[in-house]
Formats: C-alpha cells, sequence, structure tokens
C-alpha cells in the first residue's frame, strides 16, 4: 500500500483543494453538487478539483447516491488508506497509543499505565508508545503523529504549558517528538479535541456557534465560532473550568482557589464523598472499598448512586449546582446556539440534570437561555480521537 508522496501534498494543497477534501473527509460519502452548495465553489471547479484528487489517490467515488430526479449523482469519500497516523492520547490515569487512518479505522492500539509515574519517565513512555506504533507495517507508513494531552497547550508551537496528570510544565512535545521521528506533529488540548470530533462528526455541524463543556477528572472547553475553533489570541480559549464560581472554595490545580474544575469535576466529587465520610456520613462507598477512603475512585461513586446511596446521589446534586453555574455563565457570555456537557461526568447524569437545568434557568438570563440547546454527550474520549484526527488531517493537507 502506497503513502502519500510530496507532489500529492502539492496537489491538494491549494486552498480550494483543502477546501474539498476537508468536505469530502468530513461530510463523505457527498456528491459533487453538494460540495459545491456548501463551499461556495462552482459546478466546473469541484468536478475538476474532484478528479485531479481521484488520480492522485486522495478521493475516490464509492457509490452511487439516491435517484432525486435527473442523473443519480456519484458520491465521493476520502481515501483513508492514504493516510494512516500515529495518535497518543494522554488521559488522566493511562496513555493509549493508535495507529489508525484517515476513516477513523484503528488497526493498532496500546495502552500503558501513567499513574504514580515522574514527569521525565512518562515523556519518555511517550517516544516509547510512538516508536512501537511506528515499528509496525503500517506504522512505517505513517504519515503524522497527534497527541492528544490534558491541560492547556500552544497547538501551533507543540507545547504543553501545563498537564496536571503527567506534571509537565512547558513541554515542546512537538519539537522533541518531531526532532526523534522526523514527522510533522499536532498537539491537541483534550477539551478541543473533543469539541472538534463532536461537531465536525456528529449532528451538529450545521450548528455555527457551540461550546461543548468536557467534565471529567478535569473541566474544560472548546468553543466553536463561526463554524471554526475558537482559539483565542493566545491559543489559550476555552479554559472555562479555570473560571472562578466560589472565592472561598478549595484548591485548583491551577494555584488558585474555587474554580469550577476544583468545585465540580469528578475529582471534586471524588474530595466531597471522602470529607464526609472523614466526618462519619454512611455510604455504600466506604464498603465497596472496605474503608479504605484513599481508594475511592468516580466508578464506586456511581455504582453507589445507582443502587440509591443517599450520600453519593447528594454528592452528584452538589455538583450539579455548580456544573449549571457554569453553563450559565457560558450561555450568558456566548449565546450560543448549543452547550453540549460531555465526560465522564455524563455517567450520572440521570442524578444531575434536574438540579443542573434549574441552575441553568435560575442564573442564565432568559434573551440567552431562551435561544440556547442544551444537551449530553457520553462519546467523549471517541469524539477526541476523531478530534486530532481532524487536526492531522487539516494540517497534512495545509503543509
Amino acid at each position: 500500500m502506497d503513502g502519500i508522496n510530496e507532489t500529492t501534498f502539492k496537489i491538494a494543497g491549494g486552498v480550494n483543494e483543502s477546501l474539498i477534501v476537508n468536505m469530502i473527509r468530513r461530510r463523505g460519502p457527498i456528491s459533487r453538487v453538494d460540495i459545491a452548495k456548501l463551499t461556495g465553489l462552482t459546478a466546473p471547479t469541484v468536478t475538476n478539483i474532484s478528479g485531479k484528487l481521484i488520480e492522485y489517490g486522495l478521493i475516490q467515488e464509492y457509490m452511487v447516491g439516491e435517484y432525486s430526479g435527473g442523473r443519480r449523482p456519484v458520491l465521493l469519500k476520502a481515501n483513508s488508506e492514504k493516510t494512516n497516523m500515529i495518535i497518543i492520547d494522554i488521559r488522566s490515569k493511562e496513555m493509549v497509543g493508535y495507529l489508525i487512518n484517515g476513516g477513523l479505522e484503528i488497526k493498532e492500539e496500546t495502552c500503558h499505565d501513567i499513574q504514580n509515574l515522574k514527569p521525565e519517565k512518562i515523556l519518555s513512555l511517550l517516544e516509547d508508545t510512538i516508536a512501537e506504533c511506528h515499528s509496525l507495517e503500517d506504522g512505517q507508513l505513517a504519515l503524522a503523529i497527534g497527541i492528544i494531552v490534558r491541560g492547556p497547550v500552544m497547538s501551533q508551537e507543540g507545547l504543553s504549558l501545563f498537564s496536571p496528570s503527567t506534571g509537565w510544565h512547558n513541554v515542546p512535545l512537538k519539537y522533541i517528538v518531531e526532532k526523534r521521528f522526523q514527522l510533522p506533529v499536532f498537539v491537541e488540548n483534550d477539551m478541543r479535541a473533543m469539541a472538534l470530533g463532536a461537531y465536525h462528526y456528529g449532528p451538529y455541524r450545521d450548528i455555527k456557534n457551540a461550546v461543548f463543556l468536557g467534565v471529567g477528572g478535569g473541566i474544560g472547553s472548546g468553543i466553536i465560532f463561526n463554524g471554526e475553533l475558537y482559539r483565542g489570541f493566545g491559543d489559550s480559549a476555552g479554559e472555562i473550568g479555570h473560571t472562578v464560581v466560589d472565592v472561598d472554595g478549595p484548591l485548583c490545580s491551577c494555584g488558585n482557589h474555587g474554580c469550577l474544575e476544583a468545585m465540580a469535576s469528578e475529582l471534586a466529587l471524588v474530595n466531597k464523598v471522602v470529607q464526609s465520610i472523614s466526618k462519619g456520613e454512611k455510604s455504600l462507598v466506604s464498603e465497596m472499598v472496605k474503608g479504605d477512603i484513599t481508594a475511592i475512585r468516580p466508578k464506586h461513586i456511581y455504582a453507589a448512586a445507582e443502587e440509591g446511596d443517599e450520600l453519593a446521589i447528594s454528592m452528584f446534586q452538589h455538583v450539579a449546582q455548580y456544573i449549571g453555574m457554569g453553563v450559565a455563565n457560558i450561555i450568558n457570555i456566548f449565546n450560543p446556539q448549543l452547550v453540549l456537557v460531555g465526560g465522564g461526568i455524563v455517567k450520572g447524569r440521570k442524578f444531575m440534570e434536574d438540579t443542573m437545568m434549574q441552575v441553568i434557568k435560575e442564573r442564565a438570563l432568559a434573551s440567552c437561555y431562551s435561544s440556547t440547546r442544551i444537551e449530553f454527550s457520553s462519546e467523549g474520549r471517541k469524539d477526541a480521537l476523531k478530534g486530532i484526527v481532524d487536526v492531522v488531517m487539516e494540517g497534512i493537507f495545509l503543509r
């Protein structure tokens, strides 16, 4: 199987060519007529460029579409086998390496525990995991490397400013990995990757303004403005988890007190349950960990709530109040068409939704709230994987 060579990149490197390639890979199978409508390009331009893209193997004619009068359209889709890439997803407790193609087909997957590892050891493991994927037959044909990391990043520079799961501060991931593997490297924050995946590959692609709020071990967001990811002047937009919602609240990982993340993340949920049990409150959670409160994890609280545990349910409702405040602030500031709440916390949705929605209704301005959809997604990591693939694919063709 041949990869894409430098000549092919140049063919796809023009503005119109990139526009058509991106439209096909995000929305395909799609007809030339629909591409013209969505891009604003003329039909002859789309026909001419798509012909070149087929010739160079970037796209392919896939099937004949449904009859709607006149000639049945031929649908185009991306030739995913031409675009292998290596993706590393650095999560709260583990590092997952993927060999994946542009069609989101996972060819290989490997996972490593990063708990209790020092920052330099995690960086070494990152390189080893990439090398493991690159050594495979398809991995040797990889065109690029994508890295998802928690915490704020400067995407263009590939710099991890601070990552709570790894302890990294100002780590130049792009420089380090490109120097070793001689492949283009793209680095993205996990919440922005989630937003891109949900937006481009979910049912929200026709919405122009949306905020995707991820609530897991931390809290972050991706902001879609006029159909594009909004990165901010310093490439740091979306750190909603570090907006203060209680000036007297607990210490956050960022060094401030009372951040939304410190009040409403899964870590905050665990901390509240631990504090309550330490004060003598009874809970199934304590039984699940055999009295060792240091062993309490979100999964225990979800399971206890499902069993009707009063403490677990009350803690979900406590957290829901702050998530509601965060969403109300988002609505008042951005007035988006959609706020999509995702991440691990969605597993506790049925214990939280009523409280959360009541807080949003009370605190968001009616003029903003009335025009905003609020939905939930359990596709967090899947969306993040789709999003980083999108970042890599767009970066490849822009190069």
